[in-house]
């Protein structure tokens, strides 16, 4: 079929055009960068020679993400001015994570010659099991993730290209029970029904018109709130072009099938071929086109927020009595619906400063720094660039809300979900279509840049703590090289097909992912580099007791979300006796909050008290206690 690409939407892949080559021309050049003689230590931690700024920005990169971009800014413009809260502990997480881990780890891996995180572990108790279950755990955190960032840099492409859908006949439109308007279509010679969720538990709906022009439908609504009665419109899309998988049996958008290719080969294909020094050269490259590009995009959305006619007021101050004439809870703590209490707000600034030394994506970049000068310069530079990043980000979903009212609300919204609030205010406030495309990068970037260090943390993995340390020892570099190219290959095509049939929850998933690794590796890994008399069982069951703790927590929040409105379901008898079983989850993939906190509160305690109990209650292994621990230092 012939894609249907709008005029406006030429010169936004224009600018994805020009930033997309910038990427490829690092990857090829990085490739001139690796050493053949040791092709392993070069390919994954870039021989340990970064410097300040390049350490700065390759630690941003791999944590300012598809969360940041994406899923954040659809959490500002659905709560406000609570997420400010949500987000505090990030202007501190590179203390934490340089200060707490950075310089010790550091040593330690140029100790035992360590490349990778299991490498740590395995060497530091000469065990096997622990280079093992470490390397599951990270497999394991980094395949969700990777499925989330590959799902946000599809979306960001979609919208930027934002395909005209397809002529389109409306032959109905029928009521369900649920509360969904049922739109029947006849497109392109199929049947699609479009289901189209009522803007409110107590709406009633009235009717629709079709725009042919325009290819969509409107449907009216009429909703009382507070004694006022109010009529919503929402626009429907005629059904987008879409195209057939057939191996799953499904069918997906053309645009989001071409944003995901796209995406996926340019960031597989710099990533396989450059190796670490391609993926912190992009970083470094793709930071800077992130901090642009929100500051430019703050300044923007500031700019074109409609003046209150009543106060005069404009700007941000504007958005904010905007915000208060639509809800005041968008002002005020805990925000709407409770969304932030104090135990959770709690919860989440430990989340950040704890979890976030314990990122296996950030601590591969603590073994790879050049020198303590290095360090320290980094931990400024990176503290100042996320105060820049997230402050600007704050500002331009606020003012999102203001200019658009209810149009990416989840149930409200006429124009899009929530996690396409980013890419639309790009379009919007942008002066020309060319600087839209330039702004819609940067969660490109961002979404690059992670995905990047994952898939070159799980080649780590793979080749260097299953196949090389396990498998096969003796190896040539000539063998390493072609299985190290193959295998994060592979990844990034399996993580597509993934994708193409993706879950429909995106921050809650990197939530997961972080606080799972921060659960898990973060005590382990302290008291390994810190404490002399840990030893491998402690180890190893502080390590699994923050995995197991944090799981089971998102999987009680996933079953009591599938039986919530089923009263008398035997699980409600069974569990229905733990604090917050019956807590109202927004998603699938929200866990359970138990007494209130976040599930990594109760990781972070397991973990700690069982890795110190464990090494407590057996022996130390004295000749790599001297050897880690000398007794005159």
């Amino acid at each position: 079929m012939i894609l249907d690409i709008p005029n406006e939407s030429i010169p936004v892949l224009i600018a994805f055009a020009l930033y997309l080559l910038g990427v490829i021309a690092f990857g090829v050049i990085s490739h001139r960068f690796l050493n053949k003689s040791n092709f392993v230590k070069d390919y994954f931690v870039g021989g340990r020679g970064l410097g300040a700024w390049v350490l700065a920005l390759s630690v941003a990169g791999t944590a300012v993400s598809g969360g940041t971009f994406m899923g954040f800014p659809s959490l500002i413009y659905s709560n406000g001015w609570i997420m400010m809260f949500w987000v505090a502990g990030y202007m501190i997480v590179p203390i934490t994570t340089m200060i707490l881990l950075g310089k010790r780890l550091n040593q330690m891996a140029r100790i035992s010659g360590a490349i990778t995180i299991p490498d740590v572990f395995r060497d530091r108790f000469q065990s096997p099991l622990l280079g093992w279950v470490s390397t599951l755990f990270i497999l394991f955190f980094m395949m969700f993730n990777l499925v989330a960032q590959f799902k946000a840099g599809a979306l960001v492409f979609q919208e930027a290209l934002r395909l005209n859908p397809p002529n389109a006949e409306l032959l109905g439109a029928e009521i369900t029970p649920d509360h969904f308007l049922l739109l029947q279509f006849n497109s392109q010679g199929e049947n699609k029904v479009v289901r189209v969720p009522f803007p409110g538990k107590n709406a009633k709906y009235l009717n629709k018109e079709i725009d042919n022009e325009q290819r969509l439908v409107r449907c009216y609504f009429q909703e009382e709130k507070q004694g006022v009665t109010e009529t919503i419109c929402k626009n429907i899309r005629f059904p987008s072009a879409q195209l057939s998988i057939p191996f799953l049996n499904r069918k997906v958008e053309w645009g989001y099938f071409l944003g995901l290719i796209l995406f996926a080969l340019t960031v597989i294909g710099y990533t396989t071929y450059g190796g670490f020094w391609a993926v912190t050269w992009t970083d470094v490259f793709e930071g800077m086109i992130k901090l642009i590009g929100v500051i430019l995009l703050a300044i923007c959305a500031v700019r074109a927020v409609p003046m209150n006619a009543e106060t005069g007021s404009s700007g941000l101050s504007a958005a904010t009595e905007s915000l208060a004439q639509q809800d005041i809870q968008l002002i005020y703590g805990p925000g709407p619906g409770q969304f932030l209490s104090l135990g959770m707000a709690i919860s989440f600034f430990w989340l950040w400063t704890l979890t976030s030394p314990g990122q296996a994506g950030a601590m591969v970049r603590m073994i790879a720094f050049k020198d303590s000068t290095g360090l320290r310069k980094a931990m400024v530079l990176v503290s100042i660039y996320y105060v820049f990043i997230y402050f600007s980000l704050l500002i331009i979903f606020i003012c999102a809300r203001a200019i658009f009212p209810t149009e990416y609300l989840k149930d409200v919204g006429t124009d899009g979900q929530p996690d396409s609030i980013m890419p639309a205010m790009a379009r919007k406030v942008a002066p020309t279509p060319f600087i839209a495309g330039l702004l819609i990068a940067s969660p490109f970037a961002a979404m690059m840049s992670s995905v990047a260090a994952f898939l070159l943390l799980i080649s780590s993995c793979l080749i260097r703590d299953i196949y090389q340390r396990s498998i096969n020892p003796k190896a040539s570099q000539k063998r390493l090289k072609i299985a190290s190219y193959s295998i994060t290959f592979i990844t990034g095509l399996i993580t597509i097909v993934i994708a193409l049939n993706p879950p429909n929850f995106l921050q809650y998933i990197i939530v997961f992912t972080g606080s799972g690794q921060g659960a898990a590796f973060l005590w382990p890994m302290f008291f390994a580099i810190y404490w002399r008399y840990s030893t491998k069982q402690g180890i190893l069951l502080g390590m699994i007791g923050g995995f197991a703790t944090l799981v089971s927590l998102y999987v009680f929040g996933w079953v009591e979300y599938r039986v919530h409105h089923q009263e008398q379901h035997w699980l409600h008898h069974l569990f229905g006796w733990i604090p917050n079983w019956h807590d109202s989850r927004r998603d699938p993939f929200a866990p359970l909050n138990l007494f209130g906190f976040d599930p990594v509160v109760w990781g972070l305690i397991v973990s700690c008290l069982l890795t110190i109990i464990g090494s407590k209650l057996t022996k130390v292994d004295t000749v790599l206690q001297n050897r880690y621990f000398p007794a005159n230092k």
